[in-house]
């Protein structure tokens, strides 16, 4: 079975590359029939990753999410399901020349730093609470990450209408007011789902208190946490109310998801993700 997931590991990789190449085709020559080419590449390749996902899972009998390999996995996946929802319509569609190039980067980030996940056991996760606790913090990851790559398209988009550029990808591009409630849709989508469970974590830790070290809450995944709740409460709330919006919603969201993401990655290699977490390393 290691040789199937291998397989179809690298041939979704092969195919978000494949996607991307279709992107680029489409910002050359404008033919219509490349985006929907690489949506196709896009949910061909989030299909085989998620064969690779259950078939980790089948072979261990443990739900793959206790490393970043395996993180990472899912978090492609839902990622992609995320951008091909938002794109499905067609005024809108142009926003895969920002989502497909960065997916495919992320998976090419996981293939090279992390291969070796591929063939190792995962962890146990404590029970169905936990495994829903997880997923539900991937789920919200991604539709941040979506978000901020959404605010790239806002920003490139308000940028080139400040300097009158109306060629090349800026007339392909969905209107700012377009792009504006797309935005704050994934951010609401996101604010929710990451409250939600930010709240469940908090249960599982007083209910497996005796899991955890006494100094859990000092643990590096817990304080990027709590910053991801301010930031995207920050975020949600003063959108809503008027506050902020427009280029200084974007920047705000762009930066705030690359420090997150940029810390996650940096943890994970140097293995201090859990550090302080669990008692057994307090």
């Amino acid at each position: 079975m290691n040789v199937a997931v291998d397989i179809f590991f690298y041939l979704g990789l092969a195919l978000f590359v494949l996607a991307t190449g279709a992107a680029l085709a489409y910002l050359r020559n404008g033919a219509a029939r490349m985006l929907t080419t690489e949506a196709g590449l896009l949910a061909a390749g989030g299909v085989a990753l998620l064969i690779t996902f259950g078939l980790r899972w089948a072979m261990y009998g443990l739900l793959p999410l206790t490393n970043m390999g395996d993180s990472l996995n899912l978090f492609v996946i839902l990622g992609t399901a995320i951008a091909l929802f938002i794109a499905h319509s067609n005024n809108v569609r142009t926003l895969l020349c920002f989502y497909g190039p960065a997916l495919a980067a992320l998976y090419l980030f996981n293939a090279i730093s992390g291969h070796t996940f591929l063939h190792e056991q995962p962890k146990p996760l404590n029970g169905v609470f936990l495994a829903v606790h997880v997923g539900l913090a991937f789920l919200a990851y991604s539709l941040f990450f979506v978000a901020s790559l959404t605010s790239v398209a806002y920003v490139f988009q308000a940028r080139n209408l400040k300097r009158l550029h109306t060629t090349g990808l800026f007339h392909k591009l969905p209107s700012l007011e377009q792009l504006d409630r797309s935005l704050f849709k994934l951010i609401t989508y996101g604010y929710i789902f990451f409250a939600i469970t930010f709240v469940l974590g908090f249960i599982w830790a007083h209910v497996d208190a005796d899991e955890l070290g006494a100094r859990w809450w000092m643990s590096p995944k817990i304080m990027r946490a709590l910053f991801m709740v301010i930031l995207y409460s920050v975020a949600f709330h003063t959108r809503r109310l008027g506050w902020m919006r427009g280029q200084k919603l974007a920047y705000l969201v762009f930066v705030g998801f690359g420090l997150l993401l940029a810390s996650y990655m940096a943890l994970g290699l140097l293995q201090l993700e859990d550090f302080y977490f669990w008692s057994k390393a307090s």
